[in-house]
């Protein structure tokens, strides 16, 4: 059986040290975050709009963030109407005002007005999204977030509460649920690349990955038999509920030819994870296999290195497109 746990994990050039974000670039992010907040806030401010403030959510407040094969780093950043507003105004009014308060900072293209959120993009190649949210005021200081959606009102959403739901998941069940979950956004990301096709959210994949979490104390295992977990999860049941909000499902964000290919790649990945964890060789095992899903990031570890005493060999895999302290 080919153990190529090393090869996700504890090898020098790891695949998980290809994809996991390093505290430089983290750092980096948070800057140029920072700095955009500071521009938005100046512009409600001028404009006499109402009073906000800033709450990171998503990946980097789980900590499953990770480097995007074309470098466009995706960061979360909801903008909250402190509790709550008097006079509220319509979604499409509340993110006119984003637009039109980021549009002016210097270091990004026109922002981009998606019913969800703002898109900020960076011109060094990454972006910012930013929901909008506003407040409700339940009493004994509750509040409960709702949020602006484009041509569908404010509609009740809490991603701190998944942040939460996901970190107990983490504290219940192991600390490599973190890392399988960061391997099936860099999956996912290398077969949009390769194929030009959207895959699920990373929310989606990280529910998903939660869920049907299968521990093993391989990566490779627990990767393989998660993913195979979880496409015979989605084959029994295709809904998706979102775990914190029982009256929505995930699985209505995602078109039937998106969920279609989808399955598509999940059984291929489930294919050629039985076929790499039979191989006899660790070393055709990631060429044949776990390179034919995850792409060139993935290293090749020669069989034979260990065996000699000599440190393990890998090849090199093409440089990953990133940012600098330049770029901002």
């Amino acid at each position: 059986m080919a153990d190529c746990h090393k090869n996700f994990l504890t090898a020098r050039d790891s695949f998980h040290s290809k994809v996991a974000l390093d505290d430089t670039k983290k750092e980096f992010l948070k800057t140029s975050r920072k700095n955009l907040r500071k521009h938005i806030k100046t512009k409600f401010n001028e404009k006499d709009r109402p009073t906000i403030k800033f709450q990171i959510q998503g990946s980097f407040l789980m900590n499953t963030a990770v480097n995007p094969i074309d470098g466009d780093y995706d960061i979360d950043d909801g903008l909250y109407f402190k509790p709550q507003l008097e006079d509220r105004p319509t979604p499409e009014t509340a993110h006119a005002w984003v637009v039109e308060a980021a549009k002016s900072y210097g270091t990004v293209d026109p922002p981009i007005d998606k019913n969800r959120c703002v898109r900020v993009p960076f011109k060094a190649g990454y972006h910012v999204d930013i929901p909008i949210y506003d407040l409700i005021d339940e009493g004994d200081e509750i509040f409960s977030p709702e949020l602006a959606i484009k041509n569908d009102g404010w509609k009740y959403s809490d991603p701190k509460k998944i942040t939460e739901w996901f970190k107990d998941r983490v504290s219940a069940t192991n600390p490599q649920l973190r890392r399988l979950v960061r391997y099936f956004k860099a999956w996912a990301d290398y077969q949009n690349q390769k194929s030009n096709s959207k895959m699920p959210s990373g929310l989606v994949l990280t529910i998903l990955a939660s869920e049907e979490y299968q521990f093993d104390k391989r990566d490779d295992v627990a990767f393989g038999e998660t993913a195979s977990a979880t496409l015979q999860r989605i084959e029994d049941d295709e809904s998706i509920p979102n775990p914190v909000d029982p009256n929505e499902d995930l699985r209505d964000r995602i078109t039937d030819a998106q969920f279609t290919n989808f399955k598509k790649h999940l059984e291929l990945l489930v294919q050629h994870a039985e076929d790499a964890l039979n191989h006899e060789s660790a070393e055709e095992a990631a060429r044949k296999h776990w390179r034919k899903v995850l792409g060139d990031r993935f290293p090749i570890i020669e069989d034979d290195s260990d065996k000699s005493g000599e440190k393990a060999k890998t090849y090199p895999a093409p440089g990953i497109i990133g940012v600098s302290s330049e770029s901002a």
